[in-house]
């Protein structure tokens, strides 16, 4: 049995709630929608009429602000009769689709000129008026002006028009939530965001100016100069590292070869911060129609140092022309984005050291983030990415000349600081790796150019201490066992410091723990589990660590020397234990830290009598 064919109906209502409400972020689109048909009409004019080079395409915008009315007027192509209803009054269609596609084969680079597509974009204007009225006048010979005028229903009317010039006019009724737009200087700013680079001029109001710039400042007579002033402009930014020129790029398919046409450029800021300001953006244009800002997608993950703008035909827009299509096309054009970034950069390390040093110098957090994911770049900067160390930020090649191979590095930013104390003492600088990259960049270095060693000091950096015999010292080593204090005597440097604390790996979160079990912050089932977690790993009273004495320094040399009256001896040892527990920042509790204060104060209460 055969099923009975029937014809899809429009509810043009239904559809417009649906653009407004789903399809566009911003009422503005109607303007840019508009200007668009504005610039194809004019362009059609230019390939179909054959007319001579007097011809000048022109494009006007004006506001009514006590009419609250908008027009754009173009001289472009105009409509004929038959065409107002083919095109108008049928959705989805698009002569400038239809152009487009006879003039691909016939004439590519005229066909790339056009910018229109979906055959939806007049209906945009609805979104901001009650009422749209087009007086339209075709190039056509003998034609005559024609009037369509529409609400948003399903119904329009047509009727001649009054137009002595060849173009089009559109006229809107705008609604009162869309007034905003009835203002010069908002459709100004809106002919810049849009149709900055669109080489026909648009005036708006009585300007005798046009808006838009409309060459491209990599078109410009003196693109570096015209680039510069753009980022000056557009980004905010007057000194850029570095500014790579794009070009048209040949994608290498295996069976076949592809080139990929595009414009613009990409550029390297002085700075930026992981975490707080990362960039890898570009805005994106198609045939010098602007469709999206901090485009993060199309430059690969490693670039979040680099930003730009890119001008290309064959990335394919949504249906709102405000965000890509991610098809096969758009990962072509990210392939060959990637290929010429990474070509300039690679020049610029092999022929410019200054410039390519400043260029990771300034990105280091970021670059190195994505160095650790990404070997083929992580080989370009490795050598190159400062460090902060406790002498300065350096690069690994002249860190490692002054430790004999050896890295040596801490991984807290806070609590750490009598590790990189010891490490310097023994005139070895230490890295800050407190940044989450910088322990597997350290360890992917090493890993690569072997023959290098890793020492991470928190946990290990007894490593740094010399045992010493303790029999001569016994009078100092006894206090402190006989008021169940864990010591060790050592030698270390700097001299000057007399004792030091150090705690077991992970002795701060078995300690927070136990605390929060005792207080019962855990839900009881959740306890439960952690307490048996504690139990699997025999914590107990060795978490308060070891108070290690420096046979080295002046200081625990006097205090060993016979004749030192025992109460003075006393006092002094009990004021460098609470010394030892504050430097340390670790495992103390704000009542810890109180009560390490208040016996360090009675210390000194015994040596003053």
């Amino acid at each position: 049995m055969s099923g009975t064919k029937h014809q899809f109906q429009i509810y043009l209502p239904g559809l417009l709630k649906v653009l407004a409400e789903n399809l566009y972020s911003t009422k503005k689109v109607a303007i840019r929608e508009l200007l668009q048909n504005a610039h194809d009409s004019c362009v059609r004019r230019t390939v179909e009429s054959g007319e001579d080079s007097d011809y000048q395409p022109r494009v006007y915008v004006t506001a009514d602000p006590e009419q609250q009315i908008i027009r754009i007027i173009d001289n472009g192509s105009g409509l004929t009769s038959e065409e107002v209803t083919e095109y108008l009054a049928t959705i989805g269609r698009s002569y400038t689709r239809d152009l487009g596609e006879r003039l691909s084969i016939l004439s590519p680079e005229e066909a790339e000129r056009l910018i229109g597509q979906f055959g939806l974009g007049f209906l945009s204007a609805f979104l901001i008026a009650t009422e749209v009225r087009l007086i339209t006048k075709s190039m056509q010979p003998d034609a005559e002006a024609v009037e369509w005028t529409s609400s948003g229903d399903i119904h329009y009317e047509t009727k001649p028009g009054q137009r002595d010039e060849v173009g089009t006019t559109v006229e809107l009724h705008v609604k009162a939530s869309a007034s905003f737009l009835v203002n010069e200087q908002i459709l100004v700013e809106t002919v810049q965001q849009y149709a900055d680079f669109l080489s026909i001029p648009i005036y708006v109001g009585d300007q005798t100016w046009a808006s838009n710039m409309m060459t491209p400042p990599w078109q410009a007579p003196s693109p570096e100069e015209a680039i510069r002033a753009y980022l000056g402009r557009t980004f905010n930014i007057s000194d850029p590292l570095v500014v790579i020129r794009l070009s048209d790029y040949e994608i290498d398919l295996g069976h076949d070869k592809m080139t990929i046409p595009m414009e613009g450029f990409l550029f390297v800021p002085p700075r930026s911060v992981a975490s707080v300001r990362e960039y890898g953006d570009l805005s994106v244009f198609i045939r010098r129609m602007f469709i999206c800002k901090q485009q993060r997608d199309l430059l690969p993950a490693w670039a979040r140092f680099v930003r730009g703008v890119i001008d290309c035909p064959y990335l394919q827009p949504t249906a709102s022309r405000e965000e890509l299509q991610q098809d096969e096309t758009f990962f072509l054009v990210r392939q060959a984005l990637e290929a010429q970034l990474i070509a300039a950069l690679r020049m610029i390390a092999q022929n410019d050291q200054p410039l390519w040093r400043r260029i990771v110098w300034g990105h280091s957090d970021v670059i190195i983030g994505w160095a650790v994911t990404e070997t083929d770049f992580f080989d370009q900067v490795a050598d190159l990415v400062l460090l902060r160390t406790t002498r300065g930020s350096l690069n690994l090649p002249d860190y490692l000349s002054m430790t004999d191979s050896t890295i040596y590095y801490v991984t807290r930013e806070l609590g750490s600081l009598q590790e990189q104390l010891l490490g310097e003492g023994r005139d070895m600088p230490v890295i800050d790796a407190s940044w989450f990259s910088v322990e597997p960049f350290l360890a992917k270095y090493a890993a690569m150019k072997g023959g290098i060693k890793l020492v991470q000091l928190e946990g290990d950096s007894q490593k740094l201490l010399r045992p010493v015999d303790e029999e001569p010292y016994s009078a100092l080593t006894g206090f402190y066992r006989a008021n169940d204090i864990r010591v060790s005597m050592v030698e270390f440097k700097p001299d000057e410091v007399p004792a030091l604390i150090f705690y077991p790996k992970d002795a701060e979160f078995y300690i927070e723990t136990k605390n929060a079990l005792d207080s019962g912050t855990f839900p009881a089932p959740l306890a439960g589990l952690i307490g048996d977690y504690m139990k699997r790993k025999n914590v107990n009273d060795d978490l308060r660590g070891t108070l290690y004495l420096n046979a080295g320094c002046p200081l625990i040399q006097q205090l060993k020397a016979d004749g030192l009256a025992e109460p003075t001896r006393q006092a002094v040892l009990k004021l460098l234990y609470q010394m030892a527990r504050l430097f340390s920042g670790r495992t103390m509790s704000p009542s810890d830290a109180r009560s390490a204060f208040s016996q360090a104060v009675d210390a000194m209460k015994g040596l003053i009598g």
